[in-house]
């Protein structure tokens, strides 16, 4: 009976011994947690967390902390580099054009020219005086872009017995290349084109004004959008008027919206006839001028 009651004893008191030890782990890593929240919410506290005591728990349960060298260093990012816009190349054509004007007669006298051309403008003509190479003084009283029209205007002028002539200029045609981002490419040549057209649009204006008896009303209303589609042709120019053909190009749109200015400004007191002399006059000079273009940019 001995024997067994102090085995029993002895069992007990070593699970008890047991029991002890346990706690009193417990109670020493709770005091160590503690210790570490406490440390941790100061700056001293992070210093000594990272620098001794995460490095011991590390190798209480088995694992190691990198050293700084170990950690692996991410390369920093590269921007992304955007492709640059295509160049592009885009060929614009100045076609060759022909002009018939009609001539009313040659002067050596300018004098003579001068009240010629005074005389045909009283009747609704351009009375245009031109000085060719040879010196001599021709005044035009229209222009027409095909000989066919020139022709049927003759006989009626004929028959009205004044006497006249054809005079033709015949501009060449070039080609030229533009480069740049396509959209620019683009908007050099409608710009381009915008301002070609110029002697044809006045041209037509000057045969409906005739044959469709219009007004000066409608005359003012045409050239205020003429002048508003060059200026927005001449945008296209900004920066570019230092480079051919683009400087030449703007230059002759900046004449004809001067021309358009002057026009405007004496509408006002101009009569039917007297709107239709002063349209063919600038008609006629638009024409000439653009023939100056065409050599210029060659």
């Amino acid at each position: 009976m001995s024997r067994t009651y102090e085995t029993r004893y002895a069992e007990r008191h070593r699970k008890a011994g047991k029991g002890y030890s346990g706690a009193s782990v417990i109670f020493i890593l709770l005091c160590c947690a503690l210790t570490v929240f406490l440390l941790s919410t100061s700056y001293l506290g992070d210093k000594l967390v990272d620098q001794y005591i995460t490095p011991t728990f590390a190798k209480i349960m088995g694992k190691t902390t990198p050293e700084p060298s170990q950690l692996p260093v991410m390369a920093p990012s590269q921007p992304v580099q955007a492709e640059p816009p295509a160049v592009e190349k885009i060929v614009f054509e100045l076609p060759e054009t022909s002009w018939y004007l009609l001539q009313m007669g040659a002067y050596a006298d300018p004098e003579e020219a001068h009240a010629q051309a005074l005389s045909i403008q009283s009747m609704g003509a351009g009375g245009y005086i031109y000085e060719d190479e040879q010196g001599f003084n021709r005044v035009f009283a229209a222009a027409y872009g095909d000989q066919e029209s020139l022709l049927q205007v003759q006989q009626q002028v004929r028959s009205s017995g004044y006497e006249n002539t054809a005079y033709s200029i015949h501009p060449d045609g070039i080609q030229v290349t533009l480069s740049g981002q396509s959209a620019d490419a683009q908007k050099l040549r409608s710009a381009m084109e915008t301002i070609q057209r110029v002697p044809t649009e006045l041209t037509d204006f000057a045969l409906k004004y005739d044959e469709k008896d219009l007004t000066p009303a409608q005359a003012i209303q045409f050239m205020n959008e003429l002048s508003v589609s060059l200026s927005s042709a001449r945008q296209c120019f900004e920066g570019l008027k230092d480079t051919a053909p683009m400087g030449q190009m703007d230059e002759y749109a900046g004449w004809i919206m001067d021309s358009i200015s002057t026009f405007l400004a004496k509408s006002d007191t101009m009569n039917k006839i007297e709107c239709g002399a002063a349209i063919k006059h600038f008609q006629i000079e638009s024409i000439l001028k653009y023939n100056i273009l065409i050599k210029d940019i060659e």
